[in-house]
C-alpha cells in the first residue's frame, strides 16, 4: 500500500511538467513576428480608375459627387489625386454647379479641391440667379464653405454679362462673385436692359 502512495504524486507533477512545457512551445510558436514595411513616398498606395464617389446630407440627397478617370493617394497623405475630375455639388437634392478639370487635388482633412489645367465651373440658374460659366487655369473649392476662388486669369459669363479678369472670388451662398483686378466686362442688368 506503500508503494501506490509514493508513485500517486508523480503522475500529477509529470502531467503538470508537460502542461508546462507544451503551454510554453505552443507560445512561442504561435508569435508572430510583424515587420512594419516603409512605402515608397513617391509611389500611390492606393490607386483606382474610373471611380464615382457620392456623399449625401442629413436627410439622405446627393450632395457632392466625385467622379474621374482615375485616382490616387501617396502614403501618409491626406491629398487624393485625380485625373479628369469632375465636382457635382447639389443644395436639397438640385444641383448647384460642376468643376471639371485635367487633374485635380482633394483634401480629405479640409475638404478642398484644388482642379488644375483648363478648369470650367458651370453654375446652373435657379430662382435667385441666373447661369453661369467660368474658365480658368486653377481654382480651389471649399467644399464645407461653397467658395471658390483663383488667382489665375479669368473668362467668364454669368447671365448676359460676360468678361475676363485676373483671379475671383465666388460665394455660392451669398450670391457674389469678386473680380480684384483688371476686370473687362461687360455688364447686363436684367432690371434695366
Amino acid at each position: 500500500m506503500m508503494k501506490k502512495w509514493r508513485y500517486g504524486w508523480l503522475f500529477p507533477l509529470v502531467l503538470a511538467a508537460c502542461l508546462g512545457g507544451l503551454s510554453a512551445w505552443l507560445g512561442r510558436i504561435s508569435e508572430v513576428d510583424v515587420e512594419e514595411v516603409v512605402l515608397n513616398p513617391k509611389e500611390p498606395q492606393y490607386a483606382m480608375n474610373g471611380i464615382d464617389g457620392k456623399r449625401f446630407d442629413e436627410s439622405g440627397r446627393l450632395k457632392e459627387n466625385l467622379s474621374a478617370q482615375s485616382a490616387w493617394q501617396l502614403p501618409k497623405s491626406d491629398d487624393v489625386y485625380f485625373s479628369q475630375p469632375q465636382l457635382s455639388l447639389y443644395d436639397k437634392g438640385s444641383l448647384l454647379y460642376d468643376v471639371s478639370s485635367e487633374e485635380a487635388r482633394y483634401n480629405t482633412d479640409n475638404r478642398k479641391v484644388w482642379f488644375e489645367k483648363n478648369v470650367v465651373l458651370t453654375k446652373n440658374a435657379d430662382a435667385r440667379r441666373p447661369a453661369g460659366v467660368l474658365k480658368t487655369g486653377s481654382l480651389m473649392v471649399d467644399t464645407q464653405t461653397e467658395i471658390a476662388q483663383t488667382d489665375e486669369p479669368v473668362v467668364y459669363q454669368y447671365g448676359q454679362s460676360h468678361g475676363t479678369a485676373n483671379g475671383l472670388t465666388y460665394d455660392h451662398k451669398q450670391g457674389l462673385l469678386n473680380l480684384p483686378s483688371r476686370v473687362k466686362a461687360i455688364i447686363y442688368d436684367p432690371q434695366n436692359p
